[in-house]
Parts: structure tokens; C-alpha cells; sequence
């Protein structure tokens, strides 16, 4: 399907063209037009959300598609669609706004007690927000109050495109969809903008994929170019024209030749170079094995590591001794002090 506008990062980039100006940009391209958007975000800016989702309102002919994982400020976005179209297994949250907050220092009674007091009030700021928010959906969420609106914020749990649908935050599920796969990139991702994971199972990275796909391909040339029979691989008599095919580049290097002559489609290997090609994946499947149980053992280090955190965590502080003030036996010496000490030895 075609896409006029397509938001797939984090919004509120204008490197990315995920500000609210690019995407006021794009919606002008398409005046008086149909305009098809794929959402596909685990959000962003709140406030290019919110303006985002105006221009949407605005224009009046927007069907939002969502696809993949799609959070927080991206669900304010696809509220402003005219028509919101939800993949079979895409995944669907919202959530309380937050705020970054970082204080670090020594503070005495005066000072904490500014600190409570702007905490307070960057509390309350958000529960405005949060209110705010709530009444935004419940008016997509017809059947839905306010109040049941800002209890689901505060669950920030997932929800599938039925109970998206059961909510009334969208008007279709779309049959035809990919299902999402949640890989230790993306969990970064979640965990970095303080999501909950699905409870997907994590799979390997893309190093692990391109190990699996050189494998295979190995491994289907290997089924090219094993002779059917004993005829197709012993006549000599065959009169066919042989091509120098430099397709099969990686092979003819590991088979030390210049290139694989192809007969009629078809290749003739010797004994040993066959043999070539199986110590070479026996190889490879080695050097995966071992891959995969240096992962293992990091894996259960890191768990290890973790479980010690926890535990510091959640054992008791010690107790800080006091410090006493040096005597005048373990006091520090002037110079004048360490010269005499010195001075019979020169």
C-alpha cells in the first residue's frame, strides 16, 4: 500500500521529518486530497504529538494506519485521523506523561524543602496533562468515561488490535499484517523511553540472522551443485557449452578456482571439492556453536550481576563509622619535623 506520510521513529525529529512542521510540510502537498499515514512509533514529543494530531483534524481526510508497536505520543497522532486502521498484530499503549528529573547534591532542610515543593509541582502539572490526555481519548472512546480513560493510562499496559478496537481507539483491524518481532535493539529502545515490554520472546540480533543466511546459501549452492546422477556428472561425450559463470564468486574462492563453469544450468564438482565446501560448514557451524555459548555464558554473568544488584539493593546500609581527628602521634610531620628525622643519615 501507498503512503502519502509515513512516521516509523521518533517524533518530534526534524532530522527525521517527524516534527510537527515537516509533517505540516507534507499534509500541504496534499491539500483536498485522501491522505493515507502509516504510524509505526513508540512516540516522542507530546507536544508535536498533540499538534500533529490537530493538522491530521484539520486536513479532514486522514486514515491512519498502525502497524508494529505504536506508543505513547504516536497514539495521540493516529487520534487525530479521520479513520484509524489497526494491523491483526500490531500492539497499542498509552500512558501517563513523565518528565525527566535528575537532582544530585548535599541539601540542607531549606533546600529539600524546595526541591518537595517543585516535584509537587511538577506532580500536579502532569496530572493536568494526564486529565488532559484522558478526556482526548474518551473522545475517540465513546463508550468509555474520562475517569476509565486516565485508570488505563495509569496501567500503561499493551493492547492488542481486538481490545484496541473493544476500546474504541480505532475503527478497523487490518487482516493482512506482519507480526511484530521484539529484538534486543528495540528492547533498548522500550526500556530507554520507559515502556513495558510485550512479553514478546526477544530474538537474536541481526548479526545472527546474516550468520543464518550465509549458512543456507551454502548450503542450497551445495544442493546445486551435487550431480542428480552419475550420468549427468560423468558424461564426457556431452557436446553442451560451458559457461565461466562468475555469479558463484565466494564459492570458486573457496574451491580455489577462477570460476564455476555451468553447463546447461547446471555445475560439475569433484569429491573433494564437495568435501571443501562441507569442512567449510562444518566450520561455520562451529564457530556458531561457540558464538552462541560465549552468549550463554555472558547472558548468565550479566544474570549473576543482577541478582547482586538486587540484593544490595535490598539489604540494609551499613552503618558509617565515625572518624576520628589524628592525634599527636599519627599526625602528619612538617618538613622541618621529617629533615630532622633524616638529617643524622646524610
Amino acid at each position: 500500500m501507498y503512503y502519502q506520510i509515513i512516521i516509523d521513529d521518533y517524533i518530534g525529529d526534524w532530522w527525521l521529518g517527524t516534527d510537527k512542521q515537516s509533517i505540516r510540510r507534507q499534509l500541504d502537498r496534499h491539500k483536498d486530497e485522501h491522505v493515507d499515514v502509516k504510524i509505526s512509533s513508540l512516540g516522542g514529543s507530546l507536544d508535536d504529538g498533540l499538534d500533529i494530531r490537530q493538522q491530521f483534524i484539520d486536513h479532514g481526510d486522514v486514515t491512519a494506519h498502525l502497524h508494529g508497536f505504536v506508543a505513547s505520543a504516536a497514539t495521540v497522532v493516529a487520534m487525530g485521523a479521520k479513520h484509524i486502521v489497526m494491523g491483526k498484530y500490531a500492539l497499542f499503549l498509552v500512558h501517563q506523561c513523565s518528565n525527566e528529573v535528575f537532582e544530585w547534591g548535599q541539601m540542607n532542610a531549606t533546600d529539600l524543602q524546595t526541591l518537595i515543593d517543585r516535584l509537587q509541582k511538577n506532580k500536579e502539572d502532569n496530572e493536568k496533562i494526564d486529565g488532559v490526555l484522558a478526556a482526548m481519548y474518551a473522545s475517540r472512546c465513546k463508550n468509555h468515561s474520562q475517569e476509565e480513560l486516565l485508570d488505563l493510562l495509569k496501567e500503561s499496559k499493551w493492547l492488542t488490535a481486538q481490545e484496541a478496537l473493544d476500546w474504541g481507539f480505532i475503527d478497523e483491524i487490518a487482516e493482512d499484517d506482519v507480526a511484530p518481532e521484539m529484538t534486543n535493539a528495540l528492547a533498548r529502545k522500550f526500556n530507554a523511553a520507559g515502556l513495558p515490554l510485550t512479553g514478546l520472546e526477544i530474538q537474536p540480533d541481526s548479526t545472527a540472522f546474516g550468520f543464518h543466511t550465509v549458512l543456507e546459501s551454502l548450503k542450497a549452492i551445495k544442493d546445486m551443485l551435487t550431480p542428480k546422477n552419475k550420468l549427468a556428472a560423468c558424461d564426457d561425450t556431452s557436446t553442451k557449452l560451458a559457461i565461466m559463470d562468475k555469479k558463484f564468486t565466494n564459492v570458486a574462492s573457496l574451491l580455489n578456482l577462477e570460476a564455476i563453469a555451468i553447463t546447461d544450468g547446471s555445475a560439475t564438482l569433484t569429491a573433494d571439492q564437495l568435501q571443501a565446501i562441507e569442512d567449510r560448514l562444518n566450520e561455520l557451524q562451529s564457530q556458531h556453536q561457540a558464538d552462541a555459548d560465549t552468549i550463554a555464558e555472558r547472558d548468565k554473568t550479566i544474570s549473576g550481576l543482577e541478582a547482586q544488584v538486587k540484593n544490595l539493593q535490598q539489604a540494609p546500609a551499613d552503618t558509617t563509622a565515625k572518624v576520628d581527628e589524628a592525634s599527636a602521634d599519627n599526625r602528619p610531620m612538617n618538613s622541618k619535623e621529617m629533615f630532622n628525622q633524616i638529617k643524622d643519615l646524610i
